[in-house]
């Protein structure tokens, strides 16, 4: 069952995704907490250390999104829907140095879409350029071949590799991170 869309919830709106502002009750009626359960969804994510629950769910978005100042998360919907079909972040917001670290995840497999995750990365950029007046967003990954994408989506550079940085199935992953400057993305 599709959910109604609230207008009132949509914060960035785009040509085949929204994103929205995330509530209480998207965190219940969602399958949010559960993406975090999927072994294969979460194999190139900082996720599945441990079990998640709706509680748990409930207590983050209740410590870390409600009323952030330094984390920006939304819900990436279909522009037809209010289905949540993945999250969206600029974490870690950084106003003296002018930077935020980017993140998302596709969680529904209705959205696992090269154009949904595409649309959802620009609408974000361009919060984070055009309204935040950052200078700079960046992220991560232990895939290089989704960082090589995400710099090919948003004009971004790879800028380096932390070598044996992250912990994931059963061995030490290099991150590659990838940086998005403004006059680039806009160039």
């Amino acid at each position: 069952m599709t959910n109604p869309i609230d207008n009132r919830d949509i914060f960035l709106r785009g040509k085949h995704v929204y994103l929205k502002a995330l509530t209480r009750d998207d965190v219940i009626r969602s399958n949010w907490y559960g993406w975090f359960n999927d072994e294969e969804l979460c194999k190139t994510l900082q996720q599945h250390y441990y079990p998640n629950t709706l509680e748990s769910q409930l207590e983050f978005y209740q410590k870390n999104i409600a009323g952030s100042s330094s984390k920006i998360q939304l819900g990436i919907c279909k522009t037809d829907n209010a289905d949540i079909l993945g999250v969206i972040s600029l974490n870690n917001i950084d106003y003296i140095n002018s930077k935020a670290e980017i993140s998302a995840v596709i969680g529904e497999p209705s959205g696992r879409n090269i154009n949904i995750f595409r649309e959802s990365c620009v609408l974000i950029c361009q919060h984070a350029f055009n309204t935040l007046n950052l200078n700079k967003v960046y992220g991560g990954s232990i895939s290089k071949e989704l960082a090589e994408l995400m710099c090919k989506f948003l004009k971004g550079k790879m800028e380096g590799v932390i070598r044996s940085d992250i912990y994931k199935n059963g061995a030490y992953h290099d991150a590659h991170v990838y940086g998005i400057l403004k006059e680039d993305f806009y160039a």
